[in-house]
């Protein structure tokens, strides 16, 4: 196999798996670990991927409009949301980030929550509007038309006024050693100070979620307290676990 057609291979396998590892392609395609390595090297170099020890992760740089992005995974979304809310009935200050997850939890959230919700996203707000005992706070700034998220320099400045008790955090790529990633500069800047603010961080992730990275780096994925998932391989969730995080997985999976 020639070097083109070799990181071809590599670059499917990445794009399918979210990762590739050096070991099993070099018994896959029966070649040394060092032309696995040099071809690693090269693709990380055109910035196609992220090296880590042992392999190469796959860099998410799609900033996917929120419409399209609602679909996606709808039911494993909405039975994590709904299993969520159960981790926040007894805080009173509740900060619910951008996101199409985060807006199955908001819609899960009990008509009477007692709390101030605290949101950069216009859909999560109105999606809070029959709480009938919270108070909705939408932090103002840029609507940004894509992701339908609020930010700018004045959201920045509002979030750094605000002491939040708990956060769900959105969350598009988590990993335990490049850590929470997204595709956006500007929410990238707007989840940190997010993260600096709240006292614990509960973040709703898919499967396909974990082990993938994006190209602008937020924080230690140890930020996280509380991961909720439908990742159930003790393999992949063993390292999470190290990295101090509370895993909770719903009865039903």
């Amino acid at each position: 196999m020639y070097k083109k057609e070799r990181q071809i291979y590599i670059m499917e396998k990445v794009n399918k798996d979210g990762r590739a590892i050096t070991n099993d392609l070099t018994a896959e395609l029966n070649v040394a670990e060092d032309t696995i390595r040099k071809d690693f090297q090269e693709l990380a170099s055109k910035g196609l991927v992220r090296r880590i020890h042992g392999g190469i992760l796959k860099i998410e740089n799609d900033l996917l409009d929120f419409d399209k992005r609602i679909s996606i995974n709808l039911s494993a979304k909405k039975n994590l949301a709904k299993y969520a809310t159960a981790l926040v009935v007894d805080y009173s200050v509740l900060y619910l980030d951008s996101g199409t997850t985060n807006l199955c939890f908001a819609e899960s959230l009990p008509a009477d929550f007692k709390g101030t919700i605290i949101t950069n996203s216009p859909q999560i707000a109105l999606a809070c509007c029959n709480k009938r005992y919270a108070r909705i706070n939408l932090l103002g700034g840029e609507l940004d038309l894509t992701t339908k998220v609020i930010k700018g320099s004045s959201t920045l400045k509002q979030l750094e006024h605000i002491n939040i008790e708990c956060c769900i955090l959105g969350v598009s790529s988590l990993d335990t050693k490049a850590g929470i990633t997204v595709p956006s500069f500007d929410e990238s800047i707007l989840k940190k100070q997010l993260i600096m603010q709240s006292k614990h961080i509960i973040a709703i992730a898919t499967k396909e979620k974990l082990n993938t990275i994006a190209t602008y780096y937020i924080a230690d994925a140890s930020s996280i307290t509380h991961l909720v998932t439908d990742e159930t391989d003790d393999n992949i969730l063993r390292d999470y676990r190290d990295n101090g995080i509370n895993i909770v997985i719903p009865d039903s999976l």
